[in-house]
């Protein structure tokens, strides 16, 4: 059985101090930052499905604490955690969108210098100068994926969560030594320091528990031993602990107030009386069949649409998807001594096994590309640290290693998740009509449509209610995933209400809207006022006065 190198001491994140190296080196991280700001620019204002829906609103809704006071206005996700939404909003509000983009694509673009650290340590010790061009190129091209670039610049924030999960992995490589050797009492808590910004991340962002569980699997590849073991519990305790800071004051308020600690996803477990016992996850994209699990990668390579709403293209994920198990297959088969490896043995196991984790539980769990991303950064590394595992000569694995990082390089053609051009001064903006008793008003939405994000342009008086979203959803034939439980509170926060109802939706779906309120007693009048969303190809919203009975 493999074991664990505990040899290795001298670990480096970069050149040494007295060569030049490190000088450019440090220059190409700390340009990168910025030059993904500009990307960020290049491509376009943000205008994206989900920051329409919640990513704007929900920060807004936490700031001013409108929980209670508007009810569901930004569909399912208005029970997330909006913390991870906050800076941008907070910056966004202030300052010309331009300015707030670049600043989000300078955060995002940091990625660039954990996957050059990562690189730097995984890859063994060879000419200063050409350590520092093979790693800013893993960095570079890890960065610059079919489905990174289509995020430089948004709120999805997948390529924001990598961040602490990268650091993660670079903080257990960098102590894998001491984690794996050193006595007990002094690798605890350097496992749990090294799991805690994957669990932030995770508390951030629950998509991200596919990355915790690889990395900490992982350990168990890289050190198959009782100590490993060990480490790996240590770790995950880590993950815990930091889940339990960024998202445990959450699932308290989510628990208490609708009696779920992860409401609404989950149910079958923890039988929220909100809602029945189903499972609400992001699970349409999940592969059914052995075929289609087998051959997913190549699957949704050719056909993207199978892992998202938008196109693209990248093949390093179908080029992983072989080399990894053909690797370690002939590495494990073909007996003899070893070549001279490319990488550390310590972090070629456990970066793959990782890796290799993580994709299963995004298999089975999610099949949202978007979620993969990190994973997608750290596959040029992963190539190399593969092709490595091959019983070739030196030259001849980074000789495939180069041709394959090539053809990923060329296949790379970025989705797009909605971008406006030209920009607008503000992140948001709308053309908002005169309201009659502002104060007293309450607004009503319908449909499944983002358009939550329009709520700040309101005077903040004013409670907005959704009668119709995609987690209740009352249209003939819709999934049954209705709840009255759920209706009977939107109900009586209507019937609460002493002053005027209107409706807001889009133009186009006003009958749709009209079927939505008779479920609930209500009916539309004319005249109705017009919203302009200028974020949305300024698109036209209706805003129409309501009357009728209304009961608890």
């Amino acid at each position: 059985m493999i074991g664990f190198d505990a040899g290795m001491t001298d670990v480096s994140l970069l050149p040494p101090k007295q060569h030049r190296a490190r000088l450019i080196a440090l220059a190409l991280m700390g340009a990168a930052p910025f030059a993904f700001g500009a990307l960020a620019i290049w491509l376009g204002q943000d205008a994206n499905w989900d920051l329409r829906n919640y990513h704007w609103y929900n920060a807004y809704a936490f700031l001013h604490w409108r929980y209670g006071f508007d009810v569901l206005p930004s569909q399912m996700p208005w029970f997330y955690n909006p913390l991870l939404d906050v800076p941008y909003y907070l910056l966004a509000s202030h300052v010309p969108a331009k300015v707030a983009a670049y600043a989000l694509g300078f955060v995002q673009g940091l990625n660039f210098i954990l996957l050059f650290m990562l690189a730097y340590v995984a890859l063994k010790p060879f000419n200063a100068w050409g350590k520092v061009g093979v790693c800013a190129a893993l960095a570079a091209l890890g960065m610059l994926g079919g489905g990174g670039i289509a995020l430089f610049g948004t709120t999805f924030y997948d390529n924001v969560t990598s961040l602490g999960l990268f650091l993660s992995a670079l903080l257990l490589l960098c102590r894998f030594d001491e984690l794996t050797a050193a006595p007990l009492r002094r690798a605890f808590w350097p496992a749990v320091l090294a799991g805690l910004p994957a669990g932030l991340m995770m508390g951030f962002k629950l998509p991200c528990v596919v990355f915790c569980l690889g990395f900490c699997l992982g350990i168990l590849a890289a050190a198959p031993s009782r100590r490993g073991l060990l480490v790996a519990f240590a770790f995950g305790i880590g993950i815990l602990l930091g889940v339990a800071i960024s998202d445990g004051w959450w699932m308290l308020y989510l628990q208490t107030h609708f009696g779920s600690p992860l409401f609404p996803y989950f149910n079958e477990f923890f039988r929220s009386p909100l809602l029945p016992p189903i499972d609400l996850r992001d699970a349409q994209f999940v592969p059914h069949g052995w075929r289609d699990i087998v051959l997913f990668p190549y699957l949704f390579a050719k056909n993207p649409i199978l892992v998202g709403e938008t196109a693209w293209r990248d093949w390093r994920i179908p080029i992983l998807y072989v080399l990894v198990p053909l690797a370690v297959a002939l590495r494990l088969s073909i007996g003899g001594k070893k070549p001279a490896p490319l990488a550390q043995p310590y972090a070629t196991r456990y970066v793959l096994a990782a890796a290799a984790v993580t994709y299963v539980a995004w298999l089975f769990l999610f099949s949202i590309y978007r979620y993969l991303v990190p994973l997608e950064m750290l596959a040029p590394l992963l190539i190399v640290l593969a092709a490595d595992l091959l019983p070739f000569g030196l030259y001849a694995r980074a000789g495939l290693a180069a041709v394959l990082l090539i053809v990923v390089a060329l296949s790379v053609q970025p989705g797009n998740w909605g971008r406006r051009t030209p920009w607008l001064q503000h992140a948001v903006e709308a053309q908002i009509p005169p309201l009659p008793d502002s104060k007293n008003l309450m607004i009503l939405m319908a449909g499944i449509e983002p358009y939550a994000h329009l709520i700040p342009e309101f005077p903040p008086a004013i409670p907005f209610v959704r009668i119709e979203s995609n987690l209740t959803v009352l249209a003939p034939g819709a999934p049954p995933i209705a709840t009255p439980a759920l209706n009977d509170i939107i109900r009586a926060r209507i019937a609460a209400h002493k002053g005027p109802l209107m409706l807001l939706m889009p133009s186009w779906q006003l009958a749709d809207g009209d079927d939505a309120l008779a479920r609930f007693g209500l009916k539309r009048q004319t005249p109705c006022q017009t919203v302009i969303d200028r974020l949305y190809n300024d698109s036209e919203l209706a805003l129409c006065p309501v009357i009728g009975a209304r009961k608890s």
